[in-house]
């Protein structure tokens, strides 16, 4: 079959999206089809990948684009949020078979909810209509923000969830302590884009305030995308400038290899993130066994909330955060990620929809 594959970033734009479009194109490739990427012009990516095309365009208009005109795809995916241009502007009733792979915080639900940020009445029921027009709504959430727009709206969905690639399959063999210059105690790990949404100075502040730093060092990974979010940079190196051998900041949010070695070797991932859809650093960091702390933002509480080998602070306070670590130290999510979040098992979903 021949299959498109439609988002508004891809590589070398990083983020779970980017990732989840790509593994997926990556995964029916290996199946025997024909795979098309549509997304926005970078004049930095590598347009040299042999498992897939990738188009980019200019202006990601689909109601202007021909793209589309002769109907050569026999299923279109499309990975959107309410703000992404496929979902504005393509007409779906054209197509033979579509799959929308829907993403809504829990920012853009109170803004739906409230008629606010332009979501107006004619707004909405636009994109109600755009969705109903679709063959198939993925949600790769429980119990969140987009699940509960859908159930609202009278929409059908089914639930996949999000996967991630084996942290553990790198061959890279990096010593990250001996590289950051850590002897005797345990790291706890972040990762993510820097940006106010993912509250890395707030962590920071609590690994400070609760004397966490005499048994542990934090390390984050991770790049501003913005302006803005270069601001939110200076912010957090302001914080920790005076205390620089208790908080390691790394670039390289792109460099998959070193992520997944320093997933490795850390002893917890903590995520502090105040909006998300279902995190994969989340899931990154269970495929390497890690035990892990997360605030309930976007499908965490709804998928991952009994999972033994985290927990799910609603009170991110500084005795909850240090009592927390010292509870789930010792457990190991490999277990888990292997029974639900592979690749294999979650991207035999998406096949069941062709």
């Amino acid at each position: 079959m021949k299959l498109a594959f439609i988002s508004d970033l891809f590589y070398p734009s990083i983020g779970g999206t980017q990732m989840l479009c790509k593994c997926i194109a990556e995964y029916f490739h290996n199946k025997g089809h024909e795979i098309d990427i549509i997304t926005s012009y970078d004049p930095d990516r590598d347009l040299s990948e042999k498992d897939y095309k990738i188009i980019q365009l200019n202006d990601l208009n689909f109601a202007k684009s021909h793209i589309f005109k002769n109907n050569v795809y026999d299923h279109v995916f499309v990975l959107a949020d309410m703000f992404s241009a496929p979902l504005q502007t393509m007409n779906f009733k054209s197509i033979k078979k579509t799959t929308i792979i829907l993403n809504l915080d829990e920012n853009v639900y109170s803004w739906i909810k409230n008629g606010s940020n332009g979501f107006t009445d004619e707004v909405i029921n636009f994109l109600l209509n755009q969705l109903k027009s679709a063959t198939n709504v993925v949600s790769f959430c429980k119990e969140a923000p987009v699940n509960k727009f859908l159930n609202e709206s009278g929409i059908d969905y089914h639930f996949i969830p999000n996967f991630s690639r084996d942290t553990l399959a790198t061959s890279l063999n990096l010593d990250i302590k001996k590289h950051l210059g850590i002897k005797d105690k345990k790291i706890i790990f972040n990762h993510g884009n820097i940006e106010a949404r993912k509250n890395q100075f707030n962590l920071i502040k609590s690994f400070f305030d609760s004397g966490l730093d005499s048994e542990y060092v934090l390390v984050l990974m991770g790049s501003p995308r913005s302006k803005q979010d270069e601001s939110y940079l200076k912010k957090i190196n302001n914080l920790i400038k005076s205390r620089e051998n208790s908080v390691f900041l790394l670039k390289g949010t792109n460099n998959m290899s070193l992520v997944d070695c320093a997933l490795r070797q850390s002893d917890i991932f903590v995520l502090p993130s105040l909006a998300e859809g279902l995190p994969l650093v989340l899931l990154e960091a269970m495929s390497a066994g890690l035990p892990w702390i997360s605030t309930p933002c976007g499908g965490v509480p709804g998928v991952l909330g009994e999972m033994n080998s985290g927990i799910v602070l609603e009170d991110f306070s500084l005795s909850n955060l240090k009592q927390s670590i010292i509870s789930i130290l010792d457990k190991n999510s490999r277990n888990e990620w292997e029974s639900m979040f592979t690749e294999d098992i979650c991207c035999k979903k998406y096949e069941d929809l062709l």
